[in-house]
């Protein structure tokens, strides 16, 4: 005959089996949970995958740069699945979810910021493309246009009722964003533009050409009587070589400006030396 198990035993056994079922579990969660994370970290290469197509067919950001744009954009260009989900949460990656696109010192990154709200469908929200490149130059101290976007229903009809705000200071050397976000039937979509603000034009550098006498030549100031002027409004350095001698005759004198984003402008200048 078979003894019974005791009291105290059975009760060995349950704790047994109770701890034994807190290791699976705690296993399995810590398995599921580590799954997500590699899904969720193969979603956002698929996304920078998709941002480096996306550069190949528009725009490459010069050396210093950066293109930001929507998880949206890259839906309307096709690059991604409509329905994108970070599988950590099963939500929908949010519509105005922030990709960049940077290149540090011609070595091109993408950056996926997993930020933003809008999750709702793409298919339901108003599109809205940009009118020109999504990465636009400008120079300092000038006028700027926004070309704007166009905005549409999901009937394909237009919608004028686009915000746009940005931090542009167009007399300011810089990098600025500016968004446009457009809202119909309770849905919202949200894009951007880059706008680089720089300096490529040299300082202008006026003057009339100049006689002097020998005795006045030795100690006068070319720069003293000439106008340099830069659209940057920064200060401008100015060198000056010549090749001035004692006696009576026609000489040059070159001047090289260079203003403070190292654009350089040279011009020449006679000198006529009289006894």
């Amino acid at each position: 005959m078979k003894k019974a198990f005791t009291l105290a035993e059975l009760i060995g056994v349950i704790v047994l089996l109770g701890a034994l079922s807190l290791i699976i579990i705690s296993l399995v969660s810590s398995s599921m949970k580590g799954s997500k994370e590699d899904l969720y970290n193969n979603q956002i290469d698929n996304i920078k995958l998709s941002l480096q197509l996306w550069m190949s067919e528009n725009q490459r950001p010069n050396n210093g740069e950066i293109i930001t744009l929507s998880l949206s954009q890259l839906k309307h260009s096709g690059l991604v699945d409509l329905d994108i989900k970070n599988p950590k949460t099963e939500e929908l990656f949010p519509n105005d979810m922030l990709l960049k696109i940077k290149n540090n010192d011609n070595i091109i990154e993408y950056e996926v910021i997993d930020n933003g709200n809008n999750l709702d469908d793409y298919t339901l929200i108003p599109s809205v493309s940009l009118i020109g490149d999504t990465l636009t130059y400008v120079e300092v101290n000038s006028n700027y246009t926004d070309l704007g976007v166009v905005a549409k229903d999901r009937n394909g009809n237009a919608l004028s009722n686009v915000t746009n705000t940005t931090n542009l200071n167009i007399n300011q050397i810089g990098t600025y964003l500016t968004t446009y976000t457009v809202t119909h039937n309770g849905y919202t979509n949200t894009i951007y533009r880059t706008i680089v603000v720089r300096d490529t034009i040299g300082p202008v550098i006026e003057f009339d050409d100049l006689t002097l006498s020998l005795s006045e030549v030795a100690t006068y100031d070319f720069k003293s009587d000439i106008t340099v002027t830069d659209n940057s409004l920064g200060t401008v350095t100015v060198d000056t070589t010549d090749n001035i001698n004692v006696i009576a005759g026609t000489y040059t004198v070159e001047y090289k400006a260079t203003d403070p984003s190292g654009n350089t402008t040279t011009k020449s200048r006679l000198v006529t030396l009289t006894e």
